[in-house]
């Protein structure tokens, strides 16, 4: 088994899974916008307005009993966030009621309309206001920022005359000539210059303007932002996704985890009315990759020492029947004598692909109420995929069988069909008898392939019974279907039985995910 570890991704690779899960990423990408474009344009409309407050030198203050001047310092950041808590108070929401002529509750103001934030770059205090028109949000925002001023100016104011009223009882207690007198006196004067000048350390800046447009909902804001967050969680879903998807979806991956080599790749088939591909469309993408297949066989058997093929998949509708019937007309088509012989005598359907009856086959030669050149249907097949006829009946004579040469004199491609016959209750035991490989013997003496078709390797045991009596073992896999552990029983299935493993067959490659086999054939489009 190759190794399965999880080996890096290139860029190529990241591509592809993205690809391959890009209904997810589109899912993310266009419904999440969709929901917050409709949900933004049910919200009411807001709009935003901001006054600028400065914070400025810390006012000179007096320890009025000492009359010590504490002296001015620089605002730090601690002191005008400490001052922009103070913005929205129950005191400054009832002034600006008073201003306003309105009756809002400070709860509203504080929860919902008014916010007041420090700017770290500078002596700042942002008072921002919303509200359901540009004017009123203005005025908000201007009536928040100037009552917060006068309120921080008449605290102040408040403090320095506490302080007067200090030195004036002090000034009625001191004998009048004397220099403590005059000293508060002084004292009393500096007092009354201070309060005149008083700003409380802040001031309005820069007025707030009536905003032009409003600042919530912003439907094409929030949907491309809202896009973008859902690009991101579509590409992180689809690569979850991925990981925890078992299944192989690659022609990479296939020969990452196996050492089974890869002969062919499969494009999905067209709709044809009979899926013989070399029939319907002798010329397109899928007739060629199955030529393809027919190269890499004659190649793998320079030797030509295997004359018998078994072609099996893990389990059913991976395209192993399909596979039966185009490899044998291109192989008639190259000059070859095929044979065709269902192995499946549980669940057959190559009857039912060449459209002949199925009265007797397989298992009429294995109970001996028929001949192999009795039972055998000899075909003549046209490429125009009209129609199937027959070079005679089922009772043929044994110079029938030697029909089966490949192109007939008028260019049709003439086939030694064996169909499954009746259905047996033992069909088990009817793949592993000698009778079975006796007639494939018998196949094999007039004709260059022998190409059985087999039952799926994991639904039953019969695919390994019939590899003991062929010489080379073709394995069918699709993708999407087939699973890593699928891969390993594939593995341990081809090294068990005595046949020559030929390789894999992929079908239902995309070109996203498709080899350098399938890109060849992009050619012929």
């Amino acid at each position: 088994m190759a190794d399965d570890t999880v080996r890096s991704k290139g860029l190529r690779d990241w591509v592809r899974t993205l690809w391959r899960r890009r209904l997810i990423v589109l899912s993310f990408a266009l419904v999440l916008p969709a929901l917050v474009f409709a949900f933004s344009m049910q919200q009411p409309v807001v709009y935003g307005a901001t006054a600028r407050v400065i914070v400025e030198n810390s006012s000179t203050t007096f320890n009025a009993a000492a009359g010590q001047n504490l002296g001015d310092k620089l605002p730090d950041d601690r002191q005008v966030a400490t001052l922009a808590s103070f913005v929205v108070t129950p005191e400054v929401a009832n002034r600006v009621n008073e201003a306003l002529g309105t009756d809002t509750s400070f709860r509203t103001y504080h929860r919902e309309t008014v916010t007041a934030t420090p700017d770290s770059a500078a002596n700042v205090i942002n008072v921002s206001a919303t509200q359901p028109t540009a004017e009123q949000a203005r005025d908000l925002a201007n009536a928040f920022a100037q009552q917060f001023v006068e309120w921080r100016r008449s605290t102040q104011q408040n403090l320095i005359d506490e302080a007067i009223d200090v030195i004036n009882g002090q000034l009625a207690d001191a004998d009048p000539g004397t220099q403590s007198f005059a000293d508060l006196n002084d004292r009393l004067s500096q007092l009354s210059v201070l309060r005149a000048l008083s700003t409380g350390g802040v001031e309005v800046g820069d007025l707030a303007q009536a905003p032009q447009s409003p600042g919530s909902p912003r439907p094409l804001r929030n949907s491309v932002l809202a896009f973008i967050a859902g690009l991101v969680l579509g590409v992180g879903v689809a690569l979850l996704v991925d990981a925890l998807d078992v299944k192989v979806h690659s022609v990479a991956e296939i020969e990452a985890l196996t050492d089974i080599p890869v002969i062919a790749t499969i494009p999905p088939l067209s709709k044809s009315r009979d899926g013989i591909s070399m029939l319907s469309d002798s010329r397109g993408a899928v007739a060629e990759a199955y030529r393809f297949l027919r190269t890499n066989i004659d190649l793998a058997n320079f030797s030509h020492d295997v004359r018998s093929l078994l072609i099996t998949s893990p389990l059913p509708q991976q395209g192993k029947s399909t596979t039966v019937a185009n490899l044998a007309l291109v192989m008639l088509r190259a000059g070859k004598r095929v044979a065709v012989v269902e192995g499946d005598l549980r669940r057959p359907t190559l009857h039912s692909q060449f459209r002949v009856p199925n009265q007797q086959g397989v298992t009429s030669v294995i109970a001996g109420t028929a001949s192999v050149n009795e039972a055998a249907h000899h075909l003549r097949l046209r490429e125009s995929g009209a129609t199937v006829t027959t070079l005679s009946e089922s009772h043929a004579t044994p110079q029938t069988l030697q029909a089966a040469r490949g192109v007939g004199e008028d260019g049709s491609l003439e086939l030694t069909l064996l169909t499954s016959g009746p259905l047996p209750p033992n069909p088990g035991e009817m793949v592993a008898s000698a009778q079975l490989a006796s007639l494939v013997d018998d196949l094999e003496k007039d004709a260059d392939y022998v190409l059985v078709d087999a039952p799926p390797l994991l639904a039953v045991g019969d695919a390994t019974a019939l590899a003991s009596i062929v010489d080379g073992v073709i394995i069918v896999v699709r993708l999407g279907q087939t699973t890593r552990e699928m891969l390993r029983h594939v593995e341990d299935f081809v090294s068990r039985v005595p046949a020559r493993r030929m390789g894999i067959v992929v079908t239902g490659v995309s070109r996203a995910a498709g080899g350098e086999t399938y890109r060849y054939n992009a050619y012929l489009d």
